[in-house]
Order: C-alpha cells, then structure tokens, then sequence
C-alpha cells in the first residue's frame, strides 16, 4: 500500500462497496470536505455507515488483535501470527456475503485451486460513531500484482513466475466456478501474493526495520471546523511489504484471491451489472441484458492473464 510511493492495494481492508442486487449505498461523494491526503483512503468515507475510525495500535476484539498499521495489518496476540483484518463500512456490514462466502468454501472439500483462497480464520464486530462493522480476520498478504508491476520499472513479471501465477489463478477460478460460484471481479488488485511464513517471527520492531514504520498525516477540515466523532484525526501511510514484479522470484510467487464481496451463485442471484474495472467488463455486462454467469468470470480471467 505505498511505497516510494507505489499505489495501495490495502483498500481491501475496508470493503465500502455493496453487491450488486443490495441496497444501494448511502455513501456519496460530494464535495471535497478535507485537504488532500494522498495514498489513503477517500476521507469522505468517513461518516455515518462509512468507515470505522482506526488508529495505530488499537486493540480489537477484546484485545484479541492489535494493529501494527491502522490500514490492515494487525498481530493476533493469541496466536502470535500477523493476521489480516477487513474492517467492513458500517452499511455493507449486515448483507456483505464476503464472511459466509469464505467460510462455506473453507469447509468444502479441498481440491486443485482451492489452496489460493483465503481462509477465514475469525469475524466479529466492532462498533464506533459511525455504526456497527462486521471485521473479517484472513492471512495477510504482502502486495497485489498491480502494485508489484507498478512498482516496476518495465511493470513486467519473469516468465516463469508469470506462467506460475496464471496456472494457480485458472485452478482458483475453475474450483471456485465448481463451487457454484462466480468471483464477480476478477483483476490484478485482488490478486495478492503471499507473505512468507517467517514474517510471524518478526517482532512489531522488526517488521518496521525491514519493511519502514508508518506514518501519519493530520486530517484538516478545508472549511477550518472541528473534526466530526466518525473522522479520525490523523490517517497513515503504510511501510512497503512488496517487492517489484521483476524482483519476485519463483518460489515465491504463491498467491490468494481476494475481493469478494462481487461473487454469487448463478443459479440463486441474477445479476446483470458488473462493478469490476471498466476495461474488463464482460460484453454482456455493457451491450446485453444477459446475465452475469461462469462465462463473465472466463472473459475477464483472460483480460487479466
């Protein structure tokens, strides 16, 4: 999520769009209310049934999980591993399908693909000035591919890892369609790759040392007026976990598939928009009024790969 400063994928962790066929959000862009902030997320976001306010080293669930940065990364004191905590907007909390999704395919037997899925390994809830959030707790995950290749000075991967990384996300696909269900928005931001396993090791000291501390930014209001209960007074840009596509080597190149909470079963929920990046759209999403099926999910498979 920042580099040097690359773009952030760890957006993730703050879901704040509904699925399509929801209730529409009531979160609007209007317009803008505080001084620019670059690299973080949209300020304005920050409001009744938006994003839960966070600060550095708040304790979670009871002191269970303590957040190493406020964006995403946190510790589980309990376990003594680095977990990911999706902290969801307030208003997409009780019908985002993300958490029951993740842990119907958690208990589904194993298969080929199925180990690029994230596994759910905890949820609960938080409430704050602006609602109550549902918190989803996943293995964390060092970068995105598209902050990878934008990190990049040829914005390339080396064949091998790229023949690697396709051969794992065509098997997560095809176990996901055998599944019943449809990942809805398939791109190289919601393809991460994996954190070695030594990084449970690291102290929070140590993490920082290799990877940089981060650091905040005042949030100032443009009309000068207080800050409301629901904005947080500071927001922080992250240290770089990732490294430069060039620079991944085969080996560790092991990804997971994130980004669900645009997936649904075909044969339960029609569904005929697509929220994924414009220029991956499925044809039937922009000159039909088919439905979203298996067939939308190859198109924009291929588009990625």
């Amino acid at each position: 999520m920042s580099t040097f400063t690359p773009p952030k994928s760890v957006k993730i962790s703050r879901n704040t769009d509904a699925p399509n066929g929801s209730r529409t959000s009531t979160i609007r862009p209007g317009k803008p209310q505080y001084r620019l902030v670059e690299d973080v997320e949209d300020l304005h976001r920050y409001c009744p049934g938006g994003y839960h306010p966070l600060e550095i080293w708040d304790d979670l669930d009871d002191g269970r999980y303590r957040l190493d940065t406020p964006i995403w990364l946190a510790r589980d004191l309990r376990r003594a591993r680095y977990v990911a905590v999706k902290v969801i907007t307030a208003d997409a909390s009780t019908y985002t399908p993300e958490a029951s999704l993740l842990c119907s395919l958690g208990n589904s037997p194993p298969g080929p693909g199925s180990e690029i899925l994230p596994r759910l390994l905890d949820e609960f809830w938080i409430t704050g000035p602006n609602g109550k959030h549902r918190c989803i707790v996943t293995p964390p995950a060092r970068m995105s591919l598209f902050d990878a290749r934008e990190a990049s000075t040829f914005g390339l991967f080396q064949p091998n890892v790229a023949r690697s990384i396709i051969a794992q996300l065509i098997r997560g696909v095809a176990f996901l369609h055998s599944q019943d269900i449809v990942h809805g928005d398939l791109h190289l931001g919601n393809i991460l790759v994996q954190f070695p396993k030594v990084i449970d090791g690291f102290s929070t000291a140590e993490l920082y040392e290799r990877f940089g501390e981060p650091y905040s930014k005042a949030v100032v209001c443009l009309d000068s007026k207080p800050l409301s209960d629901g904005v947080p007074a500071r927001v922080f840009i992250p240290g770089w976990f990732g490294v430069h596509s060039d620079d991944i080597v085969l080996g560790e190149e092991k990804i997971i598939l994130s980004g669900f909470g645009e997936s649904f079963n075909p044969y339960k929920t029609v569904r005929s928009s697509s929220k994924t990046l414009p220029l991956l759209q499925p044809p039937e999403a922009r000159f039909s009024d088919e439905p979203l099926s298996f067939a939308s999910d190859i198109w924009t498979l291929a588009c990625t790969i």
